[in-house]
């Protein structure tokens, strides 16, 4: 089948390229045959001016009487002459008859109506007589007496003739050769082209999502086909660690779902058979709370993460002061903090001002709070810094906890990704919190850093674009740190 098709493919183009070609070649041949014949018809007629000079060189008319001079001109004059005088006419200026030649006779031409006045002005005509095609050439004559004539001067057209026809046969039979030639060169061309075409397809067809890991042929000539495979396999590459990426995501996730709804189940199992209290009841039941949290958590992040697939966060800027956003955060994941045992502080810089999207901000702050909660030690501490410089606002969040490994750095903001460290602790999470955080910053124009010491802890920065010409005026609520210390 695939054999198949490629030939088709092939005669198609080859059709293609043939009927250009063929067109081509008609259009050259019809314009070389055209200007080899005019040559050689255009050789007749120089050949019959000559004659007539011959002609008119012999020529001596006196009082209507014709009498030539051919015995005494010279042998090769004479010859032209001779050759000359098989078609022959000579009229005077009412279009009678002096002189004829036989031959001329029994073509029966016409007398001309209308003689040229002009000496120099000569023309041309062609008759047919029987089989024989002859050139007439009209020549007017001045006589001794002042006198108009006209000489006709004829010659036979079937050598011409006949070299044309050979000249169209010769056409004939090389341009359906040249065609049929091409023809064939263009089908093995285009069958040869298309080969690495059809190892492409064959190698395409054995990519699937369950199997990323082959690549399109390259054979190495570098033309667009290799350009082109080039680019898809590049293409692969992302699409195989971008599925890659999924693949660990959702394993993950069904890992973070399937947990808690477990404890839910047997939780709510133990309360039906054992609860026999309040006090147990409520215990359970604010167990089941925090599960259910983080279920509704988890299901937030995937709708936001189905939301900005394939698209930027969209935004909805206002003009806002940061400084309350950051307070705001501080204060509202203050008890969460303490719960664990972590001391949340801040040293927030007031009237930050600039056009800020407040819910995203809010969740990028969240997001960030949140991880330094959880990945912290008990009796830890958590440091937030927001300052002014060079007309960017920069949010530092600093915790003492587990730090981060230099190796997992470059991937903490990939969707869906956990540190091995992190997945193997009980913390719950989903991977996506930091993805949408980079992505909030990097929406409203900025960044976010990471300094991190394995064991020590880490510094988020985060780095956003003021409004230019904004003003900081207040003094900070405490002393700014250039940099957020790692403990």
């Amino acid at each position: 089948m695939k054999l198949l098709l490629l030939r088709r493919l092939s005669t198609r183009l080859a059709f293609k390229q043939t009927v250009t070609f063929a067109l081509l070649v008609v259009l050259l041949a019809w314009s070389a045959y055209a200007l080899l014949a005019r040559r050689i018809y255009g050789q007749v007629d120089d050949e019959l001016q000559d004659r007539a000079i011959a002609v008119r060189s012999m020529l001596q008319i006196r009082a209507g009487n014709v009498k030539w001079l051919n015995a005494e001109a010279d042998p090769e004059v004479r010859a032209q002459f001779e050759r000359s005088m098989r078609y022959y006419e000579l009229l005077n200026d009412e279009g009678r008859t002096l002189d004829v030649s036989r031959a001329m006779s029994a073509l029966h031409l016409p007398a001309s109506t209308a003689l040229p006045l002009q000496s120099d002005h000569i023309t041309y005509q062609s008759v047919t007589a029987g089989d024989s095609h002859i050139r007439i050439l009209d020549v007017p004559v001045l006589g001794l007496a002042g006198n108009h004539y006209l000489l006709r001067i004829g010659g036979s057209l079937d050598e011409a003739d006949e070299d044309c026809r050979r000249l169209q046969l010769f056409f004939f039979a090389l341009v359906p050769f040249f065609i049929l030639a091409h023809m064939a060169n263009a089908w093995i061309m285009a069958t040869y082209s298309l080969r690495p075409l059809e190892r492409t397809s064959a190698a395409a067809k054995q990519i699937t999502p369950f199997d990323l890991a082959k690549r399109l042929p390259i054979s190495g000539r570098g033309d667009e086909l290799d350009e082109l495979s080039t680019s898809l396999n590049a293409m692969i590459s992302r699409l195989q660690s971008s599925f890659q990426r999924m693949t660990e995501f959702l394993r993950s996730l069904s890992h973070e779902i399937r947990q808690p709804l477990t404890v839910l189940r047997a939780e709510t199992e133990q309360a039906l058979r054992l609860g026999n209290s309040e006090t147990n009841y409520r215990d359970m039941l604010s167990k089941q709370l925090e599960h259910v949290e983080l279920l509704a958590r988890t299901v937030s992040d995937l709708m936001d993460l189905a939301q900005s697939e394939g698209e930027q966060i969209k935004l909805q800027r206002e003009k806002e002061d940061l400084s309350e956003l950051v307070q705001a955060a501080i204060d509202g994941m203050r008890p969460q903090a303490l719960e664990h045992g972590i001391q949340l502080s801040g040293t927030v810089q007031q009237h930050v001002i600039g056009a800020f999207d407040a819910g995203q901000i809010w969740r990028l702050l969240l997001n960030l709070l949140d991880n330094a909660i959880k990945f912290n030690h008990p009796a830890g501490h958590i440091d937030v810094i927001l300052a002014v410089r060079n007309e960017l606002a920069i949010i530092s969040v600093t915790d003492t906890g587990s730090g981060i490994i230099t190796e997992d750095q470059i991937h903490i903001f990939e969707r869906g990704y956990r540190a091995p460290s992190a997945r193997k602790s009980n913390v719950p999470g989903t991977g996506l919190g930091l993805h949408f955080a980079l992505g909030i910053a990097e929406a409203h124009g900025g960044k976010i850093e990471v300094t991190s010491v394995p064991g020590k802890g880490s510094c988020f920065r985060v780095s956003l674009p003021l409004l230019p010409g904004a003003t900081t005026g207040d003094a900070l609520t405490s002393e700014i740190h250039r940099d957020a210390p790692i403990n």
